[in-house]
């Protein structure tokens, strides 16, 4: 507690660093029955369709560097890659298992929300809304159709906030070892986790609880998360913190696919649905009306809704993804419901399930619908947006075609030619794709993003079949002493990068040694060619 110079508390700091109604409140009741079927309905409808999209292309990439386990990746922590090796050793193949962790995740995130209301002290309506809105939010369609990182991000960051609301409750050091563990976990997922925790801080130290910066506990807790992170973050120095540079790229795929940071409000509208939409507005607005004697929780925990303004304010100034904010939804519908089921009016409990029954229809009709079959294509993707919107619609296709004109390509070589040749992919997922097929093919490369240290060309590498569009031709030439194309992949209604604008190089003879011409040729931008 902060005090005077006469060492008299100050009315303010005693109000934030206050247990608030101390840990002998008994909150309500922690509503399981409902939540137990809202969940379930949840995971059986995912595992349903989980093997309906064909595989993401970094789902394929996943794969691939999880077949060289490493301390740290260009953009995302270790994670991912081993938990696509331990699907593919369980059950080589199956979507179903390589997309269950996703699936989990999102199930937990429906189960943290309610937490999360109850921690506010929202009584058994408030907490199955809450559930409800995120249950019926269009992001878990996303969160649980492929292996992402942002699929277990979601959840970790939830969970790590739901664990520091309910220590600002009850005061158990036991739940800020919980919190660093989770945080240590969710840094080998993604690597933007020191935002978070930036926000996190700045909330506690503008509205509180300033008790948790005094607590030894804390140190212990810094110890796991550096312990966790210093491998990642040597692996990043080592490499030229390919992550920082990350950023720029991300930012540029944005404004071409969504329009960048004008185009956030709209993202985020389509993210949260029709009742998270609800429940996020009257959070937000709930915190401005809290106080200490009128939704009490709420305004001893206004640094959860500062952490969310600093998350915002991150995705302004970066231009980057919306989806980051998505771990923090739980949080806004749980404060959200509560503000709701807090009013006194009787046409409340009408409105939200009228409001639910809608998302939940919206939501039902697009797991039902999508993706749609590839031959309802009717018009050829041209442009970023329209490739952003065939993903959702349609999922990735065309990676049989792909690996067939490939492997085509490589059996037609003469055989002095096929001794000593590669195959070098524009894109990371070209590479992933046929790393998958590598039995059948020579040794994969690519110079894109995470693919191009997972090793260079040999100097004994003198042919090589060179996947990448037309427009790459001039570089091509530059780097070898003979370039020719044997093969075309050019569907109209194909997806580009995939079965479109696509050609099979034959390039011989390195203008340079393998070792000069990768660095050149490395780059951090998933070009699909259009």
């Amino acid at each position: 507690m902060t005090t005077t110079p006469g060492n008299v508390p100050t009315a303010a700091a005693a109000r934030s660093d206050a247990v608030g109604t101390d840990a002998s409140e008994a909150l309500p009741p922690f509503a399981f029955r409902p939540m137990l079927a809202i969940a379930g309905v949840a995971a059986a409808v995912l595992l349903a369709r989980a093997d309906r999209y064909d595989y993401f292309g970094d789902e394929l990439y996943f794969l691939a560097a999880g077949r060289r386990l490493a301390f740290g990746y260009v953009d995302q922590g270790p994670l991912l890659p081993l938990l696509a090796w331990a699907a593919d050793a369980l059950a080589p193949g199956s979507l179903v298992t390589l997309r269950f962790p996703a699936i989990l995740a999102t199930v937990a995130a429906i189960v943290v929300t309610a937490a999360l209301a109850r921690e506010f002290g929202g009584r058994r309506a408030a907490q199955v809304t809450a559930a409800l809105g995120y249950a019926t939010c269009p992001f878990l369609v996303t969160q649980a159709a492929t292996l992402s990182t942002f699929a277990l991000d979601t959840t970790l960051t939830a969970a790590l906030v739901w664990l520091l609301v309910r220590w600002n409750r009850i005061r158990d050091d036991r739940l800020l070892l919980a919190a660093a563990v989770v945080a240590a976990v969710d840094i080998q997922v993604k690597l933007l986790m020191p935002v978070l925790l930036l926000g996190i801080g700045v909330g506690i130290a503008l509205c509180g609880p300033r008790e948790l910066l005094r607590r030894r506990a804390l140190w212990l807790c810094a110890l796991v998360l550096g312990g966790a992170a210093l491998p990642g973050l040597l692996w990043q120095a080592g490499h030229g913190w390919p992550q920082v540079a990350m950023g720029g790229v991300i930012r540029a795929e944005q404004q071409a696919a969504t329009g960048g940071v004008p185009g956030l409000p709209l993202q985020l509208v389509l993210l949260v649905g029709l009742l998270g939409g609800i429940l996020a507005a009257a959070g937000l607005w709930a915190w401005t009306r809290a106080s200490a004697t009128s939704a009490a929780a709420l305004y001893r925990n206004r640094f959860a809704a500062v952490t969310v303004l600093c998350q915002l304010l991150f995705l302004v100034v970066t231009g980057t993804r919306p989806y980051y904010l998505a771990g923090l939804f739980p949080v806004v519908f749980a404060a959200g419901a509560l503000w709701l089921f807090d009013r006194e009016t009787r046409w409340m409990p009408t409105a939200v399930t009228v409001s639910a029954l809608v998302s939940a229809a919206i939501v039902g009709t697009v797991l039902f619908v999508l993706p749609l079959p590839a031959g309802e294509l009717r018009q050829p993707t041209e442009t970023q947006g329209q490739l952003s919107a065939r993903l959702r619609m349609f999922g990735t296709t065309g990676w049989d075609r792909l690996e067939a004109t490939v492997r085509d390509a490589y059996r037609d070589l003469p055989p002095e030619a096929r001794s000593r040749a590669v195959i070098v992919t524009h894109t990371y997922w070209q590479a992933s794709a046929l790393d998958r097929r590598r039995a059948d093919l020579p040794p994969v490369y690519s110079p894109d993003r995470g693919f191009a240290h997972f090793g260079t060309p040999p100097e004994t590498a003198t042919t090589v079949l060179y996947v990448a569009p037309a427009t790459a031709e001039p570089e091509l030439r530059r780097t070898f002493s003979g370039v020719r194309p044997v093969a075309r992949l050019d569907d109209r209604l194909g997806f580009p990068g995939i079965d479109r604008k696509l050609t099979v190089w034959r390039c011989d003879r390195p203008v340079r040694s393998w070792a000069d011409t990768w660095p050149a040729l490395t780059t951090n931008v998933l070009d699909a060619g259009i």
